[in-house]
């Protein structure tokens, strides 16, 4: 049975390295760690040792502690509770992009029975057939940020609901059927009594964001169970952003990323290795 989180350890490493813009030789010589060794461990053919897991986490600025746990594969984030918020129901779904498994969400709010449909997993029939299931209207589309396993099929489900599309004024622009609602942070966004707080995670994309109410925040690629996502835009500023802006919030808060399995801010605190 594959690891269950999205990131294995040689996926944590590459990010690290690339954040920190250094080359395998790089890291290497700092190291002492064979650069064709390096090059397998990034690419799952080599299980690093103990003392290896060490070297690597004191230069990539990672946490070796738990570093070390995901590299012997020691920890997965616990399920969610069924019916974990009597106010709102999360509704995952999941579709392969590029055979890959990406995550669209539906956000119910149980009392006005109305909902937002957060990302599209590239698979717009899906969410418009998962949506219609559920035979509450659609209020909102949320996109944590444009990236194509994200937000490819944007027009289809904007035709299917005709409803305010939501997406961060700094990100780049998808191709949408109707004008974009554009937002900052501390923004909200009403999905019936639910208030949908927008908080900025820039790094992974320019206007890269997440959205939070009540104790559920829908990450998209900002924070994954035991990393984060690549951060082409700015390493620091995703970092640095998450910290600020996901990991300050109650330990029991649940995160739902686009990638891998829901976690909790607390089970991050405890056990992703960049923080």
């Amino acid at each position: 049975m594959a690891y269950a989180l999205e990131d294995e350890f040689g996926d944590i490493i590459k990010k690290a390295r690339r954040g920190l813009d250094l080359s395998l030789g790089q890291l290497s010589n700092t190291t002492q760690i064979p650069d064709p060794d390096l090059s397998k461990m990034e690419d799952y053919l080599l299980k690093p040792t103990a003392d290896q897991v060490s070297k690597l986490a004191d230069r990539l600025d990672l946490d070796a502690d738990k570093l070390l746990q995901i590299a012997e594969e020691r920890w997965t984030p616990a399920p969610v509770p069924a019916n974990y918020d009597p106010a709102l129901e999360m509704v995952t779904i999941s579709e392969n992009v590029g055979g890959w498994p990406v995550h669209a969400y539906l956000l119910v709010c149980k009392e006005t029975h109305q909902m937002a449909i957060i990302d599209t997993a590239a698979h717009p029939q899906t969410v418009i057939r998962r949506a219609n299931a559920q035979a509450v209207p659609v209020v909102a589309i949320l996109l944590t940020h444009t990236h194509g396993d994200h937000a490819n099929g944007l027009p289809e489900i904007q035709q299917a609901f005709q409803t305010p599309t939501y997406i961060h004024r700094n990100e780049p622009k998808p191709e949408s059927a109707t004008p974009l609602q554009l937002v900052g942070h501390g923004d909200e966004i009403q999905v019936g009594l639910l208030q949908v707080r927008v908080l900025d995670t820039p790094g992974h994309t320019p206007g890269g964001c997440v959205f939070y109410t009540r104790n559920t925040v829908i990450v998209g690629d900002a924070i994954f169970a035991g990393s984060v996502g690549n951060a082409p835009v700015s390493y620091d500023g995703l970092l640095s952003s998450v910290r600020q802006n996901v990991l300050t919030l109650p330990d029991q808060t649940y995160l739902f990323p686009g990638h891998g399995p829901a976690t909790t801010v607390g089970e991050e605190k405890a056990h992703n290795p960049f923080f």
